[in-house]
């Protein structure tokens, strides 16, 4: 970010299967707050020069301040939704996070967004998890795009895999010591029961 404007990219094309419901319009922040799709693209607003949402109801979505693309091939998983989204985008890199991390610290975010590397991706690495780089929260530059693209025409869907066999950067534990100690920007819901553990964070808050 320090050296070219990005875009932002929302991964939100998940079906809520495990949940039950649409996840992306659940309220986490009271009724006059913003659904959890709203708040990951007002994460990415002030970060980005544009901001991008993969998702495949987008009509359903039409008050979203976002632009809204399509996977190109429905149920391709987060793959296929992060190479929707980067071929839609026109800056040379894009600012990724998934729509339902409703924890992630602005601080942290902000960090990535400026982190200087060498690479195609810049993603942290899960604390409890080494090695494990997340992808859904990263920074991926153009070069990512087509080495993504072959993976998934040879039949692979594990975007963590693929991202291990790209020009991976790690900023460290430092980000997570400064910008989120107790990691809450990992947090993820995917079930009821992992509603019931966000809303005692944000109660916490």
């Amino acid at each position: 970010m320090s050296d070219h404007p990005l875009s932002g990219i929302v991964i939100a094309g998940g079906r809520s299967r495990r949940f039950g419901t649409d996840k992306r319009r659940l309220r986490l922040w009271g009724d006059q707050g913003p659904h959890l799709l709203g708040h990951a693209v007002d994460l990415l607003k002030p970060l980005c020069v544009e901001t991008i949402v993969v998702m495949n109801d987008g009509a359903a979505w039409s008050d979203l301040p976002a632009r809204i693309v399509a996977d190109e091939e429905p149920g391709s998983g987060a793959l296929g939704g992060l190479i929707s989204g980067l071929q839609a985008m026109h800056t040379p890199a894009a600012l990724v996070i998934a729509a339902d991390m409703p924890l992630i610290e602005p601080a942290l975010l902000s960090a990535l967004a400026h982190w200087p590397f060498v690479g195609d991706v810049l993603a942290p690495t899960d604390p409890g998890a080494p090695g494990s780089p997340q992808p859904l929260l990263a920074v991926y530059r153009q070069s990512a795009l087509d080495p993504l693209r072959r993976a998934f025409a040879a039949g692979e869907r594990r975007l963590q895999v693929v991202l291990t066999t790209l020009r991976w950067v790690d900023p460290g534990p430092e980000l997570w010591q400064q910008f989120d100690p107790e990691c809450r920007s990992l947090v993820n819901i995917n079930t009821p029961a992992d509603l019931v553990t966000v809303s005692r964070w944000l109660k916490k808050s």
